[in-house]
């Protein structure tokens, strides 16, 4: 059985897309990898006991070991597995795997320059990388002038949507509503989202854009009253909001794989995206593509799915066959996989 350091720092912190990521992993190696891999959080405090239920809490309180990254080489690990874009810590002598997300830190202009140097450092001292997408595998390599069989592009998953999810808010009241999940920053393409739905609007004005994620560069100031900016929400709240929303709008300029596009198709949402960087690898041929920066097709798809009911109708029964092909159990035997190589 490989017995697998994870570094578990950010697990409390980070309840985004990475944040689901690991602990979605960790879940699918509980339940289903038991008999191959035993696992054991490293983190950053010495103190261990005052802090291992607030870790173990982020994984529905499976009782995990807890070690500091002090202590982590008395614990007979097989391999560390750096999830969080990168080495957190160097100090370290046993094989290790790290998982770099996507590119965006080299090929956007001042997105976080300062931690190009965590990734090279991952590179030099990883035995394996990990990457979510074929295409992030292709723009990892030139940027860090790896060879392409560096990586291992293993796809991100979905889960099933849970029977009953109790939403903190009256999402009802919204509708009908166009739904954008993520930091509403300039790679989103929020701003182009913006302006296409205000097109839509004057046909369609009961119409509203809901945001649901951190205010990024993208909006500044007052914004039309038809848009609700909800800041980040629960998983509950998340997942009633993808299910009661008309459609799901996701014009991103750059995604490494684009989760939010399967969270909706799982909840049998309509989706509407770009048909740019890693996006077709997550939505397949589930979704309604438009070009990169056009506002104008992105306001005739919205309008489209709003007055169509047949190409709705197929958009949810092809979204919901595509999630269900995309599983996080996949991802987790995949991943596993490249530990068990790195470990030999």
């Amino acid at each position: 059985m490989l017995h697998v350091g994870v570094d578990a720092w950010n697990l409390p912190g980070d309840h985004r897309g990475i944040g689901r990521y690991v602990r979605s992993l960790l879940r699918e190696w509980h339940g289903s990898f038991a008999d191959r891999i035993r696992v054991t959080l490293i983190v950053p405090e010495w103190h261990t006991w005052t802090v291992r239920s607030r870790y173990r809490s982020e994984v529905d309180g499976i009782a995990y070991p807890v070690v500091s990254r002090a202590l982590h080489d008395r614990a007979n690990l097989d391999v560390l597995w750096f999830p969080w874009n990168g080495c957190s810590w160097l100090r370290f002598r046993r094989p290790a795997v790290a998982t770099l997300h996507d590119a965006t830190n080299f090929v956007i202009p001042d997105y976080a320059p300062q931690t190009q140097g965590i990734f090279r450092n991952a590179a030099t001292r990883c035995r394996a990388l990990v990457t979510d997408s074929v295409f992030s595998a292709h723009e990892l390599a030139r940027e860090l002038s790896l060879p392409l069989d560096r990586f291992s592009a293993i796809p991100l998953g979905v889960s099933p949507p849970p029977s009953s999810e109790i939403a903190s808010l009256d999402v009802a009241a919204l509708r009908p509503y166009v739904l954008f999940v993520g930091t509403s920053e300039r790679r989103k393409g929020v701003e182009s989202l913006v302006r296409a739905m205000r097109s839509v609007q004057v046909t369609d004005p009961r119409l509203r854009l809901v945001i649901a994620g951190a205010r990024g560069d993208a909006l500044r100031g007052d914004e039309d009253p038809a848009l609700s900016e909800l800041g980040f929400v629960d998983d509950a709240t998340l997942g009633a909001l993808y299910r009661e929303a008309a459609l799901f709008a996701f014009p991103s300029r750059y995604e490494g794989f684009g989760l939010p596009v399967l969270e909706a198709m799982a909840r049998g949402t309509p989706v509407v995206t770009t048909n740019a960087t890693a996006i077709p690898e997550a939505a397949g041929d589930a979704a309604l593509y438009v070009p990169l920066d056009d506002d104008e097709a992105l306001a005739a798809a919205i309008a489209r799915v709003r007055t169509d009911a047949a190409l709705a109708a197929s958009l949810r029964e092809r979204g919901l066959a595509r999630a269900a092909s995309m599983t996080w159990n996949a991802t987790a035997a995949a991943t596993l996989d490249v530990l068990e190589r790195a470990a030999s």
